[in-house]
């Protein structure tokens, strides 16, 4: 057994572990290199859960102790290719928080930090699944609520200009899941959150399964409710020293999305670019510097 199979375990039976035993399992599917590199007591810690639980989801998932679970993990990183060491844990520590500068700076390190983990081989082959079911789907409904909708603004936007059908589901006059009337198999579903899950969003995704349509999630955690019925799961940290989460990388996967689906359009995409232009420039939407008569302005 490897660590995927672990993992597949995990998620096949997720949602009938307890609470407290859904925590520690989180633990280990969002963060598989501490299983390898601490203790069961600090692994413990930081899932907030007793050692006792990391050993009985260690029974539960068919082994007779957490030390069979680490020796997978361990395993898996001696494995690795070379690659790993240009990784990051995902997770910067945080310094100590005595003047501005070096708040911002901490806060920066770790948006940096975040950003390199999204350079990651499964990343990267999972943002290029997704623009390539973008372009094999007829349209494209985007959702995402509270930190989530900046992002799927966003994404919406800068398709809809390389010529994508898109639809943003969003709440103005609380009509927005109604958009959802017409979705299809043939369609597919972008949706973002992060913990802790936004309702709608969740609701949205339990609807595009009944209706058969593929999702891309966009989410925080392989356990996360969208992604467990997920087509393609795009994983982003979100840890920051800062009162909120940050979704800086949630926007730069956005924006990967869209820069590939316009590549992978070819000559449309450079067509409906031209287009939008042009339309733009009939209705002066943007301002342009005031031309100069005789040096005055």
């Amino acid at each position: 057994m490897n660590r995927n199979d672990i993992r597949d375990r995990i998620l096949a039976g997720f949602d009938r572990l307890p609470p407290r035993m859904q925590a520690a399992a989180k633990r280990l599917l969002d963060h598989p290199d501490d299983v390898a590199l601490l203790s069961m007591r600090e692994l413990a810690k930081r899932a907030d859960v007793e050692p006792a639980t990391m050993t009985r989801l260690a029974q539960r998932l068919g082994f007779q102790g957490f030390d069979e679970v680490r020796k997978v993990y361990a395993d898996g990183v001696r494995n690795r290719h070379s690659s790993f060491k240009d990784r990051t844990e995902g997770l910067q520590q945080r310094r100590g928080l005595d003047g501005d500068s070096d708040l911002v700076a901490d806060t920066l390190a770790g948006i940096a930090g975040h950003l390199r983990t999204l350079s990651n081989p499964d990343t990267l082959a999972s943002i290029g699944s997704a623009a390539d079911l973008i372009v094999q789907q007829d349209r494209l409904f985007c959702i995402g609520a509270r930190s989530s909708f900046p992002a799927m603004y966003l994404g919406t936007y800068l398709l809809s200009l390389i010529g994508e059908e898109t639809c943003l589901v969003d709440g103005a006059g609380g009509i927005g899941l109604d958009q959802l009337r017409t979705l299809r198999r043939t369609d597919a579903v972008l949706a973002l959150t992060i913990a802790p899950y936004t309702r709608n969003t969740v609701d949205a995704i339990a609807f595009a399964v009944e209706r058969r349509a593929p999702i891309i999630a966009i989410t925080d955690s392989l356990a996360s409710p969208i992604a467990r019925n997920a087509r393609e799961v795009i994983l982003v940290p979100t840890d920051t020293p800062s009162f909120l989460h940050t979704m800086t990388p949630a926007f730069v996967v956005v924006e990967c999305l869209a820069a590939l689906v316009a590549a992978k359009r070819g000559k449309a995409a450079v067509k409906a670019i031209a287009e939008t232009e042009a339309h733009l420039a009939r209705f002066g939407s943007y301002a342009t510097e005031p031309q100069r008569r005789g040096g005055k302005i």
